[in-house]
């Protein structure tokens, strides 16, 4: 419920920004005053979405976006009082293919809106390594944390790619692991990064002795 009410303040400010910025430009721009209206009336009024244009697309299809919003060419909706703007963020949320979507209208005639959805993708895994520890290792952690090549990656997937190497190293006597995460473009690819592991796995943790004390009833 929270990111869709987020979404629909994010999709308002769009509206409010745009107004500004046209009113700050040098040069004189012509703003439709139903446009600017359309948030202010008492009573909801009906829209038809008569087109639906896509920015900041890289690697995506924008066809793809629309398609996950839930937004078409023909879909009614009720300003102000619809929610289905903000649904449409929470839903690209949802598949963590962008990491910033707005939504606003571009163009408003009579009854119909022409709707922007401007997005930032997130980074695509093109490749990983590690450094610091032996074959065997690298290829054992290949398969547990949980990275895929070519695929969005996120701030929670590589958290947990960190933690999943200190557990590996913990089950083997490691208690003080260091591990330094180096995020890198590929300039080939768009949106696509690699990932080095810079990892110290420290000494191995004995345990030499155990001693009990203050037993006087069991035998140690």
């Amino acid at each position: 419920m929270r990111r869709i009410q987020i979404g629909f303040f994010t999709f308002l400010l769009s509206i409010i920004s745009f107004y500004s910025s046209a009113q700050k430009d040098s040069t004189p721009v012509s703003v439709n005053p139903a446009l600017m209206e359309i948030f202010n009336s008492r009573y909801p009024k009906t829209y038809t979405i008569a087109g639906i244009n896509v920015k900041g697309t890289q690697s995506f299809d924008p066809g793809l976006i629309i398609s996950i919003s839930g937004l078409a060419v023909g879909d009614k909706v009720q300003i102000p009082g619809s929610d289905a703007f903000g649904k449409a963020i929470n839903k690209l949320w949802k598949q963590n293919l962008v990491s910033k979507v707005d939504i606003s209208i571009s163009r408003l005639e009579e009854t119909n809106i022409y709707v922007d959805i401007d997005i930032t993708e997130r980074a695509r895994l093109i490749d990983f390594k590690f450094i610091g520890i032996k074959k065997g290792e690298k290829d054992d952690l290949e398969t547990k944390i949980g990275l895929t090549k070519d695929r969005v990656l996120s701030e929670n997937m590589k958290l947990s790619a960190v933690e999943a190497i200190k557990k590996f190293y913990f089950e083997k006597g490691y208690r003080n692991v260091s591990i330094k995460l180096e995020e890198k473009e590929v300039p080939e690819v768009a949106h696509g990064v690699s990932i080095t592991f810079y990892i110290k796995k420290g000494n191995k943790v004995k345990i030499n002795s155990i001693n009990f004390s203050g037993n006087e009833i069991v035998d140690d």
